[in-house]
Formats: structure tokens, C-alpha cells, sequence
């Protein structure tokens, strides 16, 4: 929708420039021009349903895990997340600056850039998944503190490397008491396991193809950290898009 306004925006300056200094101006241009306003409020009214969709997301009764979904990715609008049929939280993207919304729309393209995810959590616990400045201006990986009501409790980063580049792997790493869980997936639609070493201590998938809704599941003696693994696959699956 924000790269459709940007070229329009574009469009009609050029067309205002070369009626000033060539003295034309051309019907034709300006009807083709008019589409990219027409296709962005349908780009609009998409995104607003699927929004909404996200708003009002049930899991089905017979639920044993967490789940959530994640259509509209882009905006700051409501997200809910449950464990079996119960709602523990909402969560919501978030930009730390109020431009870097029409940059990640006009530049970026997918709304992969400037990546914070607030949780909301039953009992008033909040917390914030907020992305660090890279310390390198070339560096691929992207970092995360991790702060639970404010204070820092770890960080995640994610795994851009040539290992797994030619495995068609995608990395994460999520680090909590200095002790490093890795995510792992193998592309668009596979499952996601959590590893604790070798030990696959939790997993989450695409329920299907078609709709995107997402399952997790945390293997038993693992309890104490099921939320913030919780929330780390959805950051995950932000970033990753599966």
C-alpha cells in the first residue's frame, strides 16, 4: 500500500515537471497514474480484513499447545497468543521511529526491517522484543534484547551464515541465562524445532499453506521457559516469514 502511494506521489511530480517545461500533459498518463491509488486502497481494505482476522483468532477447543495467527505482518495492529484454549497474551509489532513504517513499506517490500514485537501478557508482565543498531555496517545478522517489564533477562540474534546458506537453512539463536536455544527450519511451510544442544526440547509448524496459523509445542521439563520460547518462534516467524 506505502509503495503504491510513494509511486504515485512520484508519478504525479514527474508529470507536473514535464507539463512545466515540455508544456504537455497527457489523459492517458493520468488515468494509469490513478491506478496506483485505486490498488492501493484495495491493498488497504486487504490488509484491514486480514487484520481483523488476526484480531479475532480462536484456536480450536481441542488445542494442547500455543498458537496464534500472524496474516497482516506489517502494521501495529493486535495480534492474540494462546496456550491450549486459553488467551495469555496480546502482542503487537512496533517501530521505535515514526518514518521507519513508510521506509520498511517503500524500501524494504516483505516488512522485514526495523523488526520490535511487544507482548502483553495476563497478570500485566510485558515483554519487548527490541532491535539493537547493527555495530557493522555490512553485517547481515540482526539482534534483539530481550526485556521482561523493562529489565533485560537475554538476547536473540538471527543466523545468516554460509552453513546454513547451503543446508537451505534458516537460524536463529535465542540466549536466556547465558544458555543458547536454537531455531531451526528448513523453508516456507516446515517445521521449526528448538535445540538445546542436540535435544529437540520444542517444535512449531504451519498448520497449512493456505492459512496462517501457527502451532508450538514445548517438550515436558521445559515449562519454566514455554512463554518466552513462545515468543521468540513468533519473532521467528516474522523474520523467517514461513
Amino acid at each position: 500500500m506505502v509503495k503504491l502511494l510513494f509511486f504515485f506521489l512520484m508519478g504525479s511530480i514527474a508529470m507536473v515537471v514535464r507539463f512545466f517545461i515540455l508544456g504537455k500533459f497527457e489523459w492517458e498518463q493520468l488515468l494509469s497514474l490513478l491506478l496506483f491509488p485505486v490498488g492501493s486502497l484495495i491493498v488497504w481494505l486487504i490488509h484491514r480484513r486480514m487484520l481483523r482476522r488476526d484480531e479475532q483468532y480462536q484456536p480450536p477447543q481441542a488445542a494442547h499447545h500455543w498458537s496464534t495467527r500472524i496474516g497482516e505482518r506489517s502494521s501495529t495492529g493486535k495480534k492474540l497468543l494462546y496456550k491450549d484454549a486459553h488467551k495469555i497474551g496480546v502482542y503487537r509489532r512496533f517501530y521505535q521511529h515514526w518514518w521507519q513504517y513508510w521506509v520498511n513499506g517503500i524500501v524494504e517490500g516483505d516488512g522485514k526491517w526495523y523488526m520490535n514485537l511487544s507482548f502483553e501478557l495476563a497478570g500485566g508482565e510485558t515483554v519487548r522484543f527490541v532491535e539493537q543498531k547493527k555495530q557493522k555496517r555490512l553485517a547481515m545478522n540482526e539482534n534483539w534484547l530481550i526485556e521482561r517489564n523493562g529489565q533485560v533477562i537475554g538476547h536473540a540474534k538471527t543466523d545468516y551464515s554460509f552453513q546454513n546458506a547451503v543446508k537451505l537453512q534458516e537460524g536463529l539463536i535465542l540466549e536466556i541465562n547465558d544458555t543458547p536455544y536454537y531455531f531451526r527450519s528448513f523453508g516456507i511451510g516446515s517445521h521449526t524445532d528448538v535445540l538445546l544442544g542436540d535435544q529437540v526440547i520444542a517444535s512449531g509448524r504451519r498448520s497449512d499453506l493456505i492459512q496462517p496459523h501457527y502451532q508450538f509445542k514445548v517438550e515436558n521439563g521445559f515449562e519454566e521457559l514455554e512463554p518466552v520460547l513462545a515468543m521468540t518462534y513468533i519473532l521467528f516467524q516474522y523474520v523467517h516469514r514461513q
